[in-house]
């Protein structure tokens, strides 16, 4: 595991910059409308033909914190309620069990709409169209993209490159895509420790070792993938990528290393009471150790909401420092 630390090591200070060109970024506190892709760690259930954001729910639909895997509200949410520095309104097509193209990592259902799904099915013919309701400009806009995790679940024990080469040929056509329609700046979140979910630390050593390093290929890609998707757009785009691998790393390794996750006090493992979610955010159920709120994941896979404070947070001062 010495050389897998040392990977992930390098790939962390990797990650870690921003990327950002200050012709096509005016600051997070200009803001006003952020458009979200991704999966479970990211959905809260936004359906494009109910409610559009609004200031009594900036997240438009559902009720807040809506349909999400953490068990209260996750990074989206926070980002949006709490750590946003103007009105923000939040347009979140994310998915629960979403990849980048069903048509190359199948999901874990056929219903489940994939990245290109969210892109070319939701965002490009209700706010991304000439025509659009929403008066969203390349300037008082984000695009922020958390999506991989499944990529790599459904996949990583394959080891294949021409797999991945072939998903971000069709992740940076997406980019190309959402260009089209004017948006400028984009956020890249890094796909977490996920070789350190209960799921595959059930699995052992070689699991744990091999999705690292999965886990990592993934995350060098994305930083290439903005450094290339960038410099082809002549200084017209700002590019974010928040190294979430990092902050979860650190949070494992000692909860105290953010405010928002110092109340936890079990960091790899969960209660099974808990996995399907709990009537309140700080349950405590007589079969658990500690209240839901103490452990760092809810299941096998899916993180609780202290951790998704502590990414929105970082989130935002990765935005407020450039």
């Amino acid at each position: 595991m010495r050389s897998i630390a040392a990977f992930l090591s390098l790939a962390t200070l990797a990650v870690a910059s921003p990327l950002s060109a200050k012709t096509s970024w005016s600051g997070w506190k200009n803001v006003e409308y952020l458009f979200v892709f991704g999966d479970s760690y990211t959905q809260t259930g936004f359906d494009v033909k109910g409610t559009q954001p609004n200031p009594a729910n900036p997240m438009g639909n559902p009720t807040y914190p809506g349909w999400t895997s953490s068990n209260g509200p996750n990074w989206v949410d926070f980002l949006t309620y709490t750590y946003n520095a103007s009105y923000l309104q939040t347009y979140n097509m994310a998915y629960g069990g979403a990849t980048v193209d069903s048509a190359l990592v199948a999901p874990y259902a056929p219903t489940v709409l994939s990245m290109k799904n969210q892109i070319q099915d939701l965002y490009l013919p209700t706010y991304g169209s000439t025509t659009r309701s929403v008066p969203w400009t390349s300037a008082s806009s984000l695009f922020a993209f958390f999506i991989g995790i499944n990529d790599i679940g459904n996949s990583w024990w394959l080891a294949n490159a021409t797999l991945s080469d072939a998903i971000f040929t069709e992740y940076e056509s997406l980019l190309n895509q959402l260009y089209a329609t004017g948006a400028r700046n984009f956020l890249f979140l890094s796909v977490p420790p996920i070789n350190l979910a209960p799921l595959t630390l059930a699995n052992g050593n070689w699991s744990i070792e091999n999705e690292g390093i999965a886990v990592v290929d993934w995350n060098k890609r994305v930083v290439d993938l903005t450094t290339r998707f960038k410099s082809g757009k002549n200084g017209t785009v700002s590019t974010f990528v928040h190294d979430t691998h990092a902050l979860f790393d650190a949070v494992i390794k000692d909860p105290k290393s953010y405010e928002q996750t110092s109340g936890l006090k079990n960091t790899t493992g969960y209660c099974t009471a808990y996995k399907d979610g709990t009537p309140t955010w700080y349950t405590k159920d007589p079969s658990c150790a500690y209240a839901v709120n103490e452990y760092l994941w809810l299941n096998e896979l899916h993180p609780t909401f202290p951790i998704n404070n502590a990414t929105a947070a970082s989130i935002s001062e990765l935005l407020k420092s450039t």
